[in-house]
């Protein structure tokens, strides 16, 4: 399934949507900051080193992961998962925003309990943040943290805390790409039709799942910068966990 992303624009409309989708953001100009006293040099020398910046971060289609860490807490489980183990919840505790790092995780939903079935998702997900966790049939575990509770929704939502991980073969993640957004617009992040769920966007969705959660999609994601996180850009599911952050 394709989106349509609106056109781009930089300079202040960027700094904008940076603001909107984290209120609380302080947004970094590119170029630094002078004494107001700028000689004619100063400025061509900035403008270039701008024009340098901005041409670097139109050719990035990627940037690098920070690896997932374990911290020093081990969550309290509603139960255990069929797909992580203790120390993957711990890295995950570690990594999702600090209100939440001493939540209690609830599993919302699992495919194995509860049927595979979108609808059944979008039903159980609640009202609460939560980590979507896929380990498709090649054992590749993966997944998001979700700023908003999961519903169907004919545009995007969600804010900038969202972020993509892969836990395994390698645990690391990638949260939003912010600076991107000088070149272009890039805070797509939650996206849920009856048909399918989406995460991130432009060129492709970071995570997608079809209403049976038998098959799903994973590419180069500008939201993010993030790779294909499963095995294959097209991949087969094997389990679906859904664990809410209360």
């Amino acid at each position: 399934m394709g989106c349509v992303h609106p056109k781009a624009t930089g300079g202040e409309d960027a700094v904008r949507r940076v603001k909107q989708v984290i209120p609380t953001a302080k947004v970094i100009s590119l170029v630094p900051a002078g004494n107001g006293n700028l000689t004619e040099h100063d400025k061509n020398r900035d403008a270039n080193r701008q024009a340098d910046d901005l041409a670097r971060l139109a050719e990035a289609s990627t940037t690098e992961p920070a690896a997932m860490l374990r911290g020093d807490y081990d969550p309290e489980l509603s139960e255990d998962s069929a797909i992580l183990d203790r120390q993957n919840f711990a890295a995950l505790a570690n990594t999702v925003p600090i209100r939440h790092k001493w939540a209690r995780w609830q599993l919302l939903y699992s495919s194995g309990r509860d049927g595979i079935s979108l609808a059944t998702l979008y039903r159980h997900a609640g009202k609460c943040p939560s980590v979507l966790v896929v380990r498709d049939m090649q054992q590749y575990v993966f997944g998001c943290y979700t700023s908003e509770s999961w519903r169907i929704q004919p545009r995007y939502y969600g804010n900038g805390e969202c972020f993509a991980f892969q836990i395994q073969p390698r645990a690391v993640f990638w949260r939003w790409w912010a600076k991107r957004m000088a070149v272009a617009r890039n805070d797509y992040f939650q996206f849920s039709l009856p048909e399918r769920l989406c995460l991130g966007g432009a060129p492709r969705y970071a995570l997608s799942l079809d209403a049976d959660l038998q098959y799903g999609s994973s590419g180069m994601s500008d939201t993010f910068g993030s790779p294909c996180l499963a095995s294959n850009e097209d991949f087969e599911v094997g389990r679906v966990e859904l664990w809410g952050l209360q």
